[in-house]
């Protein structure tokens, strides 16, 4: 042991002084790596989350963008629902996808968000079930109108064909009276048919004009409604998407919209009912 200590004490310190120095360049090219390292480490895990953060929202965007996009379309068939030959399959097709790209959100969405969602839907829902009962009633009275109607043209016709045949009698030279009473009969059973279904289809329209205006009304009021109840789930849905900076430019803007459009329809009314 002393030999070693010996042989130690007879290095020069030059030599020494080198050797510390390589000893700390390596501890620092160490600390330099390590630090390095951990820079890397953080950078990448900085970029993944980054790149987990961005598909996470463009999932969102193209989620909440379609129950965007379907919510306009379910409330744009309210509208519709005035013209009675919108038919039932139309409004079907137009609210197919309706239900699945609204349960698509759930998953996607935070708790607050789905809640204003499944309020909105149970809201929109609520109306369609009563205009569309409503609806019926008026759907009723047009299809008894167009049966009445129906009934008076094939009378028309029957009328002309026995015209034509007494006619075709006469020019024939034809002059069995049994012939011609009974044709005469059934011209007379014709011309009742027409007498009877046109009162019966004056009847109908007086029900259904009234009754329809009222309805196109409930429906113009109905929709007014649900897009002034708009804002709470629009403002979540921003709020998802991060842009949600001035949600109140966006109800002020809706709300002037609905109130403007509110006006066109009134008028429109008043020159019908005038």
């Amino acid at each position: 042991m002393e030999s070693f200590i010996e042989l130690i004490s007879k290095v020069p310190n030059v030599i020494w002084s080198a050797v510390i120095a390589s000893l700390l360049t390596f501890i620092g090219v160490l600390w330099t790596n390590k630090g390095n390292e951990k820079r890397q480490t953080a950078l990448l895990e900085h970029e993944k989350q980054k790149y987990q953060s961005e598909q996470k929202l463009a999932l969102k965007k193209e989620v909440f963008l379609n129950v965007a996009r379907s919510f306009a379309d379910v409330l744009g068939i309210i509208p519709k629902l005035m013209n009675l030959d919108f038919t039932q399959k139309e409004i079907e097709i137009q609210m197919s996808d309706h239900s699945g790209i609204v349960a698509k959100s759930y998953l996607a969405a935070k708790e607050e968000s789905v809640a204003a969602i499944l309020n909105y839907s149970a809201e929109t829902a609520e109306v369609f079930i009563k205009l569309m009962k409503e609806r019926a009633v008026a759907l009723d009275h047009k299809k008894a109108i167009e049966i009445y109607q129906a009934t008076i043209d094939s009378a028309k016709k029957e009328k002309d064909r026995i015209i034509s045949m007494m006619k075709e009698l006469n020019l024939q030279g034809h002059n069995n009276q049994a012939t011609f009473d009974y044709l005469n009969k059934s011209y007379e059973i014709q011309e009742g048919i027409i007498n009877r279904s046109t009162v019966s289809l004056e009847e109908q329209k007086s029900i259904l004009q009234p009754l329809h205006m009222t309805f196109a009304k409930k429906c113009l009021s109905e929709h007014s409604r649900l897009l002034s109840l708009l804002p709470p789930m629009t403002i979540a849905l921003r709020g998802e998407l991060e842009n949600d900076q001035n949600s109140q430019t966006f109800v002020d803007a809706l709300n002037d919209n609905i109130q403007r459009m509110n006006v066109a329809f009134d008028s429109i009314f008043e020159s019908k009912e005038a």
